[in-house]
């Protein structure tokens, strides 16, 4: 039983710790206040970050939007198939003129560089923070990794949020604030809470709330889903899915990611402190900002928007939600500029911890590659079986075998080959008995095939029907590749040509297919 004193000692400590981060963060921003020196610290920010974006090795969400952009023929084309993404267009707009500009394998990494360099460098020298605050925030796991090594439309809105903060008082920032309902739905939300505060500080525009209202309408109007679409992640009960957002908020507290096996995206916070590490967190961010009616009502309005969302339509990956933990820091960055909302010594520890974090999960990076799909397309071929027909299971797993060899995959029950996409078809098949039947009934009506998955399906389906090929490690994604022979006694099967979404070009050539 936790009695009065163990809290009071247990709040003592957390207050001791914190000064005593506090004043290591003083110490080191005496020494950032040497030109020298700052200018240095930067530069080696920058040079880490287009380490990371260049080196990085994308996984099939990152794929899926590169494929998007450049296999969809037109425009018209282009936004059809962004009715199964819930996307606004932005973010494939810029990677489709990238593909134009620099080639389809080069888009993704240069257009993330740019923005991760203007963001980068936004936040040196013009975040009202102490230069120390300053390093702490661009070397954290959420800017330094998972916002600007990680090309999705959360960089280019983190980016946006980040100019908007710069340009304050400036008319500028309105073209800010419409952009960001562009990016993603939840930069929407926080475009109205950028407004708000214009609002509050006696800085609405008409024109700037107009054009805002019409980027708003027309996000509104692209990310309309076609009748056919599902979630892509299905739906959990309301207990389930309180306590997965509970644990997910954990991250915010302490942003590194673990796994049974180590260091894992996607994972959660170590030793199972997930739900812990949320409570703390929300504890935290109150008091940080306690001093600002307007910024705490903001605040934990966008996380009660988080919550019914991951409770009422799905789960919300902890990628998402850690725009809470930006949206915190802005808030903080905001005050610090008017000088309502001062960095405490909790938020200087936080920062400081979210630095430890962002640096090991840098150095994990350039260990261990993100994603192992290279080392899985490269298996294929060099074993001459490019041309062969494939089947993947589960059906986006091969996003990015696909992106870099142009091999297309069957997509399980669907009868139609795939390289990109739709959010139109779940397989029934959700254990190996029903998987085994499916391939069984598949070899005995259409002959040999191969088949690609995340999982390890040998132990489980007899090896006359299902003979291992090879393995590939899994990355810092934690998506193992595994190759098999599907009916290696019977006649090959003939290649399906009918492809799930027609008229699609390659993601290397013009012809349609």
């Amino acid at each position: 039983m936790i009695t009065l004193a163990d809290r009071v000692s247990s709040t003592a400590f957390v207050h001791l710790l914190c000064g005593y981060t506090s004043r290591i963060v003083d110490a080191l921003d005496q020494q950032l206040a040497r030109d020298r020196i700052w200018t240095s610290t930067v530069a080696l920010i920058i040079v880490l970050q287009l380490s990371l974006i260049f080196g990085h090795r994308p996984w099939l969400d990152e794929w899926q939007a590169l494929q998007l952009a450049l296999q969809s023929p037109t425009l018209a084309d282009l936004f059809r198939n962004l009715r199964y993404e819930g996307h606004p267009p932005l973010w494939y707009l810029m990677l489709r003129a990238g593909g134009a500009l620099v080639g389809p394998y080069n888009a993704l990494p240069v257009t993330a560089a740019m923005l991760a360099i203007a963001t980068q460098m936004v936040i040196a020298f013009a975040c009202p923070f102490s230069r120390a605050e300053r390093v702490l925030l661009a070397t954290g796991t959420f800017v330094l990794f998972e916002f600007l090594t990680l090309s999705r439309s959360l960089t280019l809105g983190v980016a946006v949020l980040v100019f908007a903060m710069a340009l304050w008082r400036h008319r500028s920032v309105w073209l800010m604030i419409a952009l960001l309902p562009m990016c993603d739905f939840l930069f929407g939300a926080l475009s109205g809470i950028l407004l708000v505060l214009q609002w509050r500080d006696g800085r609405l525009w008409r024109p700037g709330v107009a054009l805002w209202l019409a980027s708003g309408v027309m996000a509104g109007w692209s990310v309309m889903p076609a009748p056919d679409m599902i979630p892509a992640l299905e739906h959990k009960t309301l207990l389930v899915s309180l306590a997965d957002y509970l644990a997910s908020i954990g991250l915010l507290a302490v942003p590194l990611q673990w796994g049974e096996h180590g260091p894992t995206w996607n994972g959660g916070v170590p030793f199972s402190l997930g739900g812990f590490a949320g409570i703390l967190f929300l504890l935290f961010a109150a008091t940080q900002l306690r001093n600002d009616w307007l910024a705490r009502a903001l605040f934990w309005g966008f996380v009660t928007l988080t919550l019914g969302f991951s409770v009422t339509v799905y789960p919300l990956p902890s990628r998402h939600l850690m725009l809470i933990a930006l949206l915190l820091i802005l808030l903080t960055w905001r005050g610090a500029a008017d000088q309502t909302i001062k960095p405490s010594a909790g938020f200087r520890s936080w920062l400081a911890v979210g630095s430890a974090c962002g640096l090991f999960v840098a150095a994990w990076n350039f260990v261990v590659p993100f994603d192992t799909a290279d080392a899985a397309g490269r298996a294929i071929v060099s074993r001459g079986l490019g041309d062969k027909h494939w089947m993947v299971f589960p059906d986006s797993r091969a996003q990015g075998v696909s992106a870099l060899t142009g091999i297309a995959f069957e997509r399980t029950e669907a009868r139609c080959m795939q390289d990109f996409i739709h959010w139109n078809f779940r397989s029934a098949l959700r254990d190996p008995k029903r998987l085994t039947t499916y391939l069984r009934h598949e070899v005995a009506t259409r002959g040999r095939f191969y088949l690609l998955s995340d999982l390890p399906l040998s132990p489980t389906v007899p090896r006359d029907l299902l003979l291992p090929i090879t393995y590939i490690p899994a990355g810092y994604d934690a998506f193992a590749y595994y190759l098999f022979v599907v009916g290696p006694d019977r006649p090959e099967v003939a290649k399906n040509t009918r492809f799930c979404v027609p008229n699609q070009r390659p993601l290397r050539g013009d012809t349609a297919r």
